[in-house]
């Protein structure tokens, strides 16, 4: 990353590298519950809150890099703001977010308050589930807008943003399949979390850890995108300033002919 310039996608940068993170702590966390059955329930909630709180940083930070090319990178302050469909996104990921942090934090009472945190967990993927459908319709709206002339881009296998997109919502639905499943046992036979519901879990963080990755991969593309377009506007710059150099010795020169 640049160190005396903020580029415009460093806050997405971080927020994939959490989001990498985030799911890979799931998934061994989830994976060591499920062979270990007496692995210790306290620490395994302090770990369930510490990953719900990255969550809640991954959120802002995704909420930051839409306020940069939403708002701060506009050519025109008057310009009217696009990519409301991705504020949406950010508003129903911050929800999401913060309501696994709030069960996380209830799940050290969890006999207390089993079903308020069953319900949460249920809330929070939901909202990310909705967050992960308006994700995918602001990046139609935004090619439809843009019209790339690239051929691997748009909704075509080569597009890794696309199954990105794609798979963030094929793994929030897995997800809401275990968080509904979790709560109807639990009201029907009083089961908290038997072990197939584990399993879908697991899956799920699978998948999400999958897409996390090919969500780095798309802002290795966009990174290079921008680091090309930045080469080539400071190589317009540059020729403009010798042009005009030039122009401005050649008019000096000149005057002191006639002179």
């Amino acid at each position: 990353m640049p160190s005396t310039v903020v580029s415009p996608l460093y806050w997405n940068y971080w927020a994939t590298v959490i989001y990498i993170l985030g799911m890979f702590g799931y998934l061994v966390v989830d994976t060591v519950k499920y062979l270990f059955i007496t692995f210790d329930d306290d620490l395994s909630r302090c770990i369930y809150v510490f990953l719900a709180i990255l969550f809640v940083i991954d959120a802002i930070l995704y909420t930051m890099d839409w306020y940069m090319y939403a708002v701060k990178l506009r050519e025109d302050e008057n310009e009217p703001i696009h990519y409301r469909a991705e504020l949406v996104a950010c508003i129903f990921q911050n929800l999401g977010s913060f309501l696994y942090l709030i069960a996380a934090s209830l799940a050290f009472h969890q006999i207390k308050y089993i079903k308020t945190v069953l319900l949460l967990n249920f809330f929070g993927i939901l909202a990310l589930l909705t967050e992960s459908i308006f994700t995918f319709l602001g990046w139609r709206i935004s090619l439809r807008r843009q019209q790339s002339l690239d051929s691997k881009r748009g909704c075509v296998s080569q597009d890794v943003c696309m199954w990105a997109h794609l798979l963030n919502i094929i793994a929030g639905f897995i997800y809401l399949c275990a968080t509904s499943l979790a709560y109807r046992l639990y009201i029907h036979s009083n089961v908290i979390y038997p072990n197939g519901v584990v399993i879908i879990e697991i899956f799920g963080d699978l998948i999400y850890l999958f897409d996390a990755y090919l969500y780095y991969e798309c802002w290795k593309r966009e990174k290079q995108e921008y680091d090309a377009n930045t080469e080539r506007q400071n190589l317009i710059k540059l020729n403009v300033v010798r042009q005009l150099s030039t122009e401005n010795f050649s008019t000096d020169l000149k005057l002191d002919e006639n002179n």
